[in-house]
């Protein structure tokens, strides 16, 4: 009879400390959004001078991809194309992904807004403008 006690008494605390166990684990974290296709697409056209950057502000309404496009630059150049967040502080655009980039029909930045809110396209002179140059840059998100 003690035995048996004894084994019930074994028996119950190994169920309670299984249940504190089970009690005391991590929560299991939410599934992420799915992102959408991009739907939206923006155009930002301007003139960047010599040593010079340009900033243009966009907004993504949900999560979903993202693709950055440098169409025309003229006369021809290689150009410091960005993404990023818009520094109130500053007044720039804090570069999330950047590259060198000539004018193509592709994307040169593509990823995933994975946040809605105000992004930010970027243009910068890299050093090598021998004049102002005209650009065209579209942008397309959701």
């Amino acid at each position: 009879m003690i035995g048996l006690m004894k084994y019930s008494v074994a028996l119950a605390c190994a169920l309670a400390l299984a249940a504190l166990a089970v009690a005391c684990s991590d929560p299991v974290a939410p599934n992420p959004p799915i992102p959408v296709t991009p739907t939206i697409t923006e155009s930002f056209s301007g003139t960047l001078t010599i040593g010079g950057s340009n900033l243009h502000q966009f907004t993504v309404n949900q999560p979903g991809g993202l693709k950055v496009m440098l169409t025309s630059v003229v006369p021809s150049a290689a150009v410091q194309l960005s993404i990023g967040t818009p520094s109130t502080a500053t007044g720039t655009c804090a570069v999330l992904n950047g590259l060198t980039a000539v004018a193509d029909v592709n994307a040169q930045i593509s990823g995933t807004a994975t946040v809605p809110g105000t992004f930010c396209v970027s243009v910068a002179d890299i050093g090598n403008l021998v004049e102002s140059v005209d650009y065209t840059i579209s942008v397309l998100h959701s």
